[in-house]
This record gives C-alpha cells, sequence and structure tokens, in this order.
C-alpha cells in the first residue's frame, strides 16, 4: 500500500517513486549534484542512487549535435515498471469481489484510471482500501483477472530507447527548449501548448493531430490526412481559421518533438493569411529523447488510448467520435486541479 516515509528506516526496502526519479533528473542533468549528493537530498542509500542513475542513462544530443549521457527519469520508470510486471510478487486482492466488480466496471466501462477510482473507493464501503498503484500492480500481477494492462491509460511498457530516433537537424538552436518563454515553462500564463501525433496502425491512413494546452490541460484533437508535414501544417491552418481573431492570445507557442513531420517550423509559424506579416505562433522543440519535456501531451495522449488503442485504423473513425473524445478529455476529473475538470478551471480562469 501506499505510504508517505520520512526516514532513511522507513525507506529502507521502499522503492523509488516516479516524482523521485524526476528529481534526480533534475539534480543530475541540470544542477550537477553528485550522486552523494542526491542520495542525502532523497534521504535514500548512496547505492541506491547510484544503480538508479546507471538505470536510466540514455545518450542526448546537445545543440551542436554533441553526444552526452543523460538521466532519463521515463526512461528509469519504464524499465522499473516492465520488471515490476515481469517479476513482481502478486498483490492479492483479498476476497472483496465487489471492488473487484467496482474497478473492473470503472476501468472497461467508465474509463477511469487508478487515481480516480483509488479516490472514490475512499469514499464507498469497501472491505478493502486500496491506493491508485495497488490497483495498478493487482492489474499487472493478473488478480484483477478480467482486466489487461492494456485497458489502462498508464499501461507502461518498457520501450528500446534507439528505436524511432529522428534529429532534426535544421533547426535553429534558438527555437530548443531552452530558449521556450519562462511562462511556459512554469505554466503560470494560458496559452503555451504541447503536440503531437497519434498513430493508428503502421500502415498509411489517417492520424490524430494533439494539442495540449499546459496550463489547463485543455486538448485539441484533429483528424488528418497522414503523417506528413504539409498535413501538420494543414491542420494547424485550419485551427487558426476556426478562432480567428482569438487565436493569436491562445495560441503563444507549441512545444513538439523533434519529428519530422514537425521540422518545417517555418511553415508552423507562418499564418495561413498572407496579410498577417508577424509569426501566428513561437514553436519550439524538446530535447531529443525526452518526451518527459512534453508530458502533458503525451499524459493527453494516454487518455486517448482508452478510445483508440494501437493498431486501431483511425481511417474510418467519424469526427464526431473524435469530438466525443476531446470533450471527454476536457470534461474529465484531474487529481492535479483537486477532481476539477479542465473545462472547470477555463470557466475560473475566464471568470
Amino acid at each position: 500500500m501506499c505510504q508517505d516515509n520520512n526516514n532513511t528506516n522507513n525507506k529502507k526496502g521502499k522503492h523509488l517513486e516516479y516524482s523521485e526519479r524526476q528529481s534526480i533528473e533534475r539534480w543530475w542533468n541540470r544542477d550537477h549534484r553528485t550522486k552523494v549528493e542526491i542520495a542525502a537530498l532523497l534521504d535514500r542509500n548512496e547505492k541506491t542512487i547510484r544503480n538508479e542513475i546507471k538505470r536510466g542513462l540514455v545518450k542526448n544530443l546537445t545543440t551542436h549535435l554533441e553526444e552526452i549521457w543523460v538521466y532519463s527519469a521515463d526512461v528509469a520508470q519504464q524499465k522499473y515498471d516492465y520488471y515490476l510486471k515481469a517479476k513482481g510478487p502478486k498483490l492479492k486482492i483479498d476476497n472483496d469481489y465487489e471492488l473487484k466488480e467496482y474497478v473492473e466496471k470503472s476501468i472497461k466501462e467508465d474509463r477511469k484510471s487508478p487515481e480516480v477510482i483509488a479516490k472514490e473507493i475512499k469514499k464507498m464501503n469497501f472491505k478493502t482500501q486500496m491506493c491508485a498503484r495497488t490497483i495498478r500492480n493487482n492489474i499487472y500481477a493478473g488478480d484483477i483477472y478480467d482486466i489487461k494492462s492494456t485497458d489502462m491509460i498508464y499501461n507502461k511498457e518498457y520501450k528500446d530507447k534507439n528505436k524511432d530516433k529522428t534529429i532534426c537537424e535544421k533547426v535553429p538552436p534558438e527555437k530548443s527548449i531552452d530558449y521556450r518563454p519562462e511562462k511556459a515553462n512554469t505554466r503560470e500564463e494560458y496559452g503555451h501548448w504541447e503536440g503531437d501525433l497519434v498513430i493508428g496502425t503502421r500502415k498509411r491512413g489517417a492520424v490524430l493531430f494533439t494539442l495540449t494546452e499546459r496550463k489547463t490541460r485543455e486538448e485539441i484533437i484533429v483528424k488528418i490526412p497522414g503523417k506528413k508535414a504539409e498535413h501538420v501544417t494543414k491542420a494547424l491552418d485550419n485551427i487558426e481559421k476556426r478562432y480567428k481573431k482569438k487565436f493569436y492570445n491562445k495560441f503563444k507557442t507549441i512545444t513538439f518533438d523533434n519529428g519530422v513531420e514537425f521540422r518545417n517550423w517555418k511553415s508552423l509559424e507562418k499564418s495561413y493569411d498572407k496579410r498577417r506579416k508577424m509569426p501566428r505562433i513561437q514553436v519550439y522543440y524538446a530535447h531529443p529523447y525526452r518526451s518527459g519535456e512534453r508530458g502533458s501531451n503525451e499524459n493527453a495522449n494516454r487518455l486517448i488510448r482508452r478510445f483508440i488503442p494501437k493498431g486501431i485504423d483511425i481511417t474510418p473513425i467519424s469526427e464526431e467520435f473524435i469530438q466525443y473524445i476531446e470533450n471527454w478529455i476536457n470534461n474529465y476529473p484531474r487529481a492535479m486541479f483537486e477532481y476539477k475538470s479542465t473545462n472547470e478551471i477555463i470557466s475560473e480562469l475566464c471568470a
């Protein structure tokens, strides 16, 4: 079960949390702290930190295309979850069959996350109380037998870090995320977005162009014919036409990964309206292999996968159903907002 631990003795035998891995990433990569210092800051054994950093090391490219080794919290977490699933002991849900049925229905029919389910369980009179992590581990262990890990939004399976590498050599250094406005980094200002594509099948066909606003997690989903750069630019043109003059206040920056479909930053920044001389938006690029720098969009894409799993052809999916998914995400209760939805947060901002 999930417990808070404030000293080394309590933490002995306890696995690192993802939040701790994020701290390690910041202290090791940016602040250049030693393993001894990080161990002291986290109140962990030095050997634990040494093994953890070794687990999460990946090669990164600087803006000058020089290879360096950095620690990735995402890669380390993926490896941890993979081995937990492969070798971890089963965690029993006891004989509380009502709770089993409730969890199964909540995930498969209501498409709720373990975090939301755990919050609701606390308010209900079940024999067994479980936190979100315990729900996940029971599912991975097969104890909630009617649910597969693929039924969950955060199905963290290990991915080869050397797969699907794309280096955006033509992007100038000033388009790096390092130069993104500080208000975008701190999420204090509305209008800074993260973008990506959700792919259905490996064959040619329609894909989803997704945008996630960093402050409110507002989601925009647009079905486009394919994953070419011109398809992405056309989608952004249509969004600009939809919002008209409001577009320029609503969209200040977009941060993409280094995929070739996002490489043509000049076209992405240029308005479809030839009378407009100023860029319609500022485009920035995350560091290679650092999906956590676009974490809000990655999480939103996982929500979409609840409705459109990998391998499903997106081409025949109707615009009405895609709009339904977008509305569902924007009305979904979020723990970070004290279980308010994105639409509720936007209403409060506009009040």
